[in-house]
């Protein structure tokens, strides 16, 4: 039987930096790890895996910690206590390469314009691998909407309760995150995405104004 490989220093220091602000958080407020459940949702037995170092927090789970602790998502990775918060005026501007990168079983992320805590909308751009046949389909639910937009190849978008639909570069779907959903790439390599999701953390712009 293989042995599973380590975990990889940036997956590490995402588990670390997880666990070290739910463990704080549980401490400074007296919350047992059964308030922590009943508040984001995530089972008793995951939350002491996370604590203690043993599990790796899916993206599902990290959105259901940062919205049922009132945390901002990438605060939340990122292990940080503050960062200048969204307000008029304000900009963030992520260059190439740069963002806070992390993977999953979903994919590879690389989180965009992670300064500004309390965004109403959260940007990524994902690798999304192909489906291997000897695993368990990666899914998510979080709440909130989602935004997808192929950058290149092709990938299948599974919804329940749609059938799964093939999604060419430069094809977009917009969908309500909640429902159980997943994407992978219709091989050999890997397909990209941008993935915008909408939290409703902060207030999101109910109408443009295009000036000439």
């Amino acid at each position: 039987m293989s042995q599973p490989e380590p975990a990889s220093a940036s997956e590490q220091t995402e588990a670390s930096s997880v666990s070290r602000i739910l463990s704080d958080l549980r401490r400074e407020n007296g919350w047992t790890l059964a308030e922590v459940s009943k508040r984001t949702g995530v089972s008793i037995s995951a939350l002491s895996k996370i604590e203690n170092g043993q599990s790796q927090p899916a993206y599902s789970v990290l959105t259901r910690l940062s919205g049922g602790l009132g945390l901002d998502f990438a605060d939340l990775l990122e292990g940080k206590a503050a960062r200048p918060s969204f307000a008029r005026a304000a900009r963030a501007i992520t260059r190439k390469g740069e963002g806070r990168h992390l993977e999953n079983d979903m994919g590879a992320y690389r989180m965009l314009s992670t300064e500004l805590a309390d965004k109403a909308l959260t940007p990524m751009v994902i690798d999304i691998p192909p489906r291997d046949d000897n695993t368990t389909p990666a899914r998510s639910t979080h709440s909130g909407e989602e935004f997808v937009y192929v950058l290149t190849g092709d990938v299948i978008f599974e919804m329940s309760p749609y059938a799964p639909v093939l999604l060419a570069e430069g094809d977009t779907v917009y969908f309500d995150a909640a429902s159980e959903h997943g994407f992978y790439a219709v091989g050999p390599g890997n397909a990209r995405i941008l993935s915008i999701c909408y939290s409703g953390s902060g207030d999101a712009p109910d109408q443009f104004t295009v000036s000439s």
